[in-house]
């Protein structure tokens, strides 16, 4: 497992649809198995964002929705700094872990998708989504957020990019190679839009700005690869490919070994870096 140095790391993060997109994030994201290895090693919003939102806000909020919860770790993360906090995501089996997991009086989970949320008009005071918002039918998801925010209320969009190692050249060679697997397996608008830290995603309201967190993890290319197993497009290939996720991984070890890795390189203990970006607006 994985030893924080800087911000933490250990969450998940999820992404939701709507019927008018070309992705189905029901299919995508489903099963219990696929929900747990999220909930272990998907990283969490910083609480450096949270505490940036509720300044802009001015406020406490009395209403946080989360959207595309997956298992709730990020959701988590603002326990203490709204009264009201719910999370929302598409994958029944995702909710079921979030439930599960993360108890607390303020907290709830409902199955749900970005254009129909769960809540009242002008009912909101902040509406996030963590590495979720590539794959939201935007301009519903948007139209549905001018819906529920209370004037003056925040939308905030994280975006977490793909780990770098910082002490070692070396492991240039593996980020490589998940990004030619990213490229291969994952949907290009969406994958380009993450890869830019959502500086080419529009938003409606004329208050956008944009700030940047980085997260510090020690890894093992062993604990690496338990991240990457988590990815979209990783997972896509392994569904294509027909296969499970053990061989999946073991597919993935093997293009590594073929660039080059060595025991020791998968054993080594190195600190990797992931820009953790959100673009933050407020409903006028």
């Amino acid at each position: 497992m994985s030893r924080t140095v800087g911000v933490a790391v250990s969450g998940a993060t999820r992404a939701m649809s709507t019927s008018g997109n070309k992705i189905n994030a029901g299919e995508l994201f489903v099963g219990s198995d696929l929900s747990k290895r999220y909930a272990q090693f998907r990283p969490k919003l910083p609480v450096e964002h949270v505490n940036t939102i509720v300044e802009l806000l001015g406020r406490k909020p009395g209403v946080w929705v989360d959207v595309g919860c997956g298992p709730g770790t990020s959701t988590q993360q603002i326990v203490g700094h709204a009264d009201k906090i719910i999370g929302v995501d598409i994958s029944e089996t995702q909710v079921e872990v979030a439930k599960q997991t993360h108890q607390h009086p303020s907290l709830s989970f409902e199955q749900g998708t970005c254009d129909k949320l769960p809540v009242e008009d002008c009912s909101v005071d902040v509406v996030t989504a963590v590495q979720a918002a590539h794959y939201f039918d935007l301009p519903a998801f948007f139209k549905e957020v001018d819906r529920v925010l209370k004037p003056g209320g925040i939308v905030g969009l994280v975006s977490i990019n793909t780990p770098k190692c910082m002490d070692s050249t070396t492991m240039d060679t593996a980020r490589n190679c998940v990004s030619d697997l990213i490229t291969k397996y994952g949907l290009p608008d969406k994958v380009k839009l993450l890869q830019d830290n959502y500086k080419n995603l529009e938003v409606p309201y004329p208050t956008r700005k944009d700030h940047m967190v980085d997260i510090l993890t020690s890894w093992s290319l062993d604990d690496y690869l338990d991240v990457i197993m988590t990815f979209s497009p990783v997972n896509n290939m392994i569904k294509r490919k027909s296969m499970t996720v053990i061989e999946g991984r073991v597919h993935v070890t093997t293009l590594l070994r073929e660039e080059g890795m060595t025991e020791q390189d998968m054993n080594s203990v190195y600190t990797w870096s992931q820009q953790c970006a959100m673009v933050t607006a407020s409903k006028p």
